[in-house]
C-alpha cells in the first residue's frame, strides 16, 4: 500500500487528502479542510499566505497522527499568482490575488511595450487581465518595491513546496498559466520578459511535472518528529491535475470540463495550437501532465452561484447549494433571461444577484426577482457558454467531439449537468468529483515510479470511480436558447 498526501488549494477552500493506492485502485481519505479567500490590505487584494502554510502544516500533522507511512506530498493550487522570494531565502510580503483591481487597466500599457499579436505567438495563452504577465506589468508600471527586491519568482504552489523542502523551481503546468512561457521552446518567453524590463534572473528553471523536488527540510522534520518524506512537484496547477484524472482511456473525440469556481473547458493536444483562429477565439495552451497541452478556455463557472449565495447569506438567507438548485428546478421558468457568464460585470466579488439583474435590464430582457430565477438564469447561461466553447473547439481543432468529461466539484450540480448535456447535445460523463486530488496523487505515483504513465493513471481512475452519464434531450428548446444567447453576447463586454 502506498499513501500519498495531496494538498489541493482552491480559490475558496483547501483540503488535505490522503490517497491510498493498493496497486489497483485509489481510495481517498479527507484529513483536513480549511477556508481560503482574499484579504484586503490597504486598497489591494492579497492571499493570506502565512495562514495557508499554517493550514498545510496542520494537514501534515493530522496525516502523521494517523500512524500511516507517507510516501509523498504534493501541492496544487489555482494558477497565475506569484510570490516574491528575496536573496535571503525569505518571502517578501503577501502574493497579490488575481482579482486585485491593479490589473484592470494595465493591458494597454503592456501592449505599448510588446504587441498583443507577439504575446499570443510567443505563448498561445488567452488574454485575461489576471494573467501573470499583466500582474508583473502592473508591478513594473507601479514601481513596486517588492519586485525590485526579488531574487526569484515562485508560483503559489511552488512557493508552498519551497517552504516544505527548499526547492526553487517553476513546475511546467503552473508556469504555462503565466502568459510568459513559450510552449514551443519549452522555456520562458525571454522576448516578453525583456520587453517588460523584467530581470531574467528572477525566473526559475522550468521543472517537468511529476518530479521529486526534495524531502522535508530538517527544520520541519524536527518540528513534526518525522523522517525525510519526499515532496513532489506534480501537475501543480489544479486544472492540470484534474485533467490528468479524466477517465478517458483510449478514447477519441472527447473534451473535458473542470468545473468549480472557474470552469475550464478544452481538449488535450500533443502540441500547441497557436493559430489565428485560436487567437481570435481567445484560446489558451497550458501544460498538462505527461507533457501534454491543455487547449482550453476559461469560463466564469460556479463563481456566479457562489457569489449569489454569499450575498444572500449577508442578507440573512442561508441557502445551501442543494437548496438553490432545487429552487431553480422547481420554481423558475426555463430561459426567463440569459446572461454572458464571462461579462466583465461578473468578474469581481460583490452583490452578484444585483449584477445579474443589471445585465438583464441593460440587455432589454425581463429582470429576475427571486433567487430561484437568478440561479436558473446563471446555470442555463453557463450551459450555453459551454455550447459556444464546444462549437469553437470543433471548429478550431477540426475534430468531431462526442463526449464531454466533466470533473471536479461541479459534478455534484445535477441540474447543471443536465443543462450541459442538453446545450451541447452530446453525452456528458461526470466524475471524479475529487479529480484534482486524484490527479495530484496519480502524479506522485508517476514521480516515484509506482505508476507507469498518464494512461496507466487514467486506468486507475476508471477502476476507482463510478461515473454518471447524462444524455441530451430538449434539442429544439436549447437550440432556440442558444440563438438568443449568441445575440445577447454580441453586445456583451466579455473577458474571454
Amino acid at each position: 500500500m502506498k499513501n500519498y498526501l495531496a494538498f489541493d488549494l482552491g480559490a475558496s477552500s483547501g483540503r488535505a487528502i490522503m490517497g491510498h493506492y493498493d496497486g489497483e485502485t485509489i481510495k481517498l481519505e479527507e484529513l483536513h479542510r480549511f477556508a481560503n479567500g482574499p484579504i484586503t490590505v490597504g486598497d489591494g487584494l492579497f492571499w493570506d499566505f502565512n495562514t495557508l502554510f499554517a493550514e498545510i502544516k496542520e494537514g501534515l500533522r493530522k496525516a502523521l497522527a494517523t500512524g500511516q507511512t507517507i510516501d509523498g506530498i504534493g501541492i496544487d493550487t489555482w494558477g497565475v499568482d506569484v510570490c516574491y522570494l528575496g536573496a535571503d531565502g525569505k518571502l517578501i510580503g503577501l502574493p497579490h490575488h488575481y482579482r486585485d483591481p491593479r490589473t484592470d487597466d494595465v493591458m494597454p500599457w503592456t501592449f505599448e511595450r510588446i504587441s498583443k499579436d507577439d504575446i499570443y505567438k510567443e505563448t498561445g495563452i488567452q488574454f485575461l487581465n489576471l494573467n501573470t504577465v499583466f500582474q508583473l506589468s502592473a508591478s513594473v508600471r507601479d514601481n513596486e518595491e517588492a519586485l525590485k527586491q526579488t531574487d526569484k519568482l515562485l508560483f503559489v504552489p511552488n512557493a508552498l513546496t519551497y517552504l516544505l523542502c527548499g526547492n526553487v523551481s517553476a513546475e511546467y503546468s503552473i508556469a504555462t498559466t503565466s502568459q510568459i512561457f513559450n510552449p514551443t521552446t519549452g522555456d520562458w518567453s525571454w522576448k516578453i520578459i525583456d520587453a517588460l524590463g523584467l530581470k531574467r534572473s528572477i525566473f526559475p528553471k522550468i521543472t517537468p511535472s511529476c518530479t521529486v523536488a526534495g524531502t522535508l527540510t530538517p527544520e520541519i522534520q524536527a518540528e513534526f518528529n518525522c523522517g525525510p518524506i519526499p515532496v513532489i512537484l506534480i501537475g501543480t496547477h489544479d486544472t492540470a491535475s484534474a485533467v490528468a484524472a479524466v477517465p478517458a482511456v483510449n478514447e477519441t473525440g472527447w473534451a473535458y470540463l473542470s468545473s468549480g469556481t472557474w470552469s475550464l473547458m478544452g481538449v488535450e493536444l500533443p502540441k500547441p495550437c497557436v493559430t489565428e483562429a485560436a487567437q481570435a477565439a481567445n484560446y489558451t495552451n497550458e501544460g498538462g501532465v505527461g507533457n501534454t497541452i491543455r487547449f482550453l478556455k476559461n469560463i466564469m463557472g460556479l463563481w456566479l452561484i457562489q457569489e449569489c449565495r454569499n450575498q444572500w447569506i449577508r442578507e440573512g438567507n442561508k441557502y445551501s447549494f442543494a437548496e438553490l438548485a432545487t429552487m431553480a428546478r422547481e420554481e423558475a421558468e426555463p430561459f426567463f433571461a440569459i446572461i454572458n457568464p464571462n461579462d466583465h460585470l461578473f468578474e469581481a466579488p460583490g452583490d452578484m444577484p444585483s449584477r445579474i439583474k443589471q445585465f438583464c435590464k441593460e440587455s432589454g430582457q425581463r429582470v429576475p426577482e427571486t433567487p430561484a430565477q437568478i440561479v436558473r438564469i446563471a446555470l442555463e447561461s453557463l450551459a450555453l457558454r459551454y455550447r459556444q466553447t464546444w462549437n469553437e473547439l470543433e471548429a478550431i481543432t477540426g475534430e468531431k467531439l462526442h463526449t464531454l468529461h466533466l470533473v471536479g466539484g461541479g459534478c455534484q450540480n445535477v441540474l447543471l449537468n443536465e443543462f450541459t448535456a442538453n446545450a451541447i447535445q452530446a453525452t456528458v460523463v461526470t466524475g471524479p468529483v475529487e479529480a484534482t486530488a486524484f490527479g495530484n496523487i496519480l502524479g506522485q505515483g508517476i514521480a516515484t515510479g509506482t505508476i507507469a504513465n498518464l494512461n496507466a493513471a487514467r486506468e486507475i481512475v476508471k477502476r476507482s470511480e463510478n461515473v454518471q452519464c447524462y444524455q441530451p434531450t430538449e434539442a429544439e428548446a436549447w437550440e432556440a436558447a442558444f440563438k438568443r444567447y449568441e445575440a445577447i453576447c454580441l453586445s456583451s463586454n466579455s473577458i474571454g
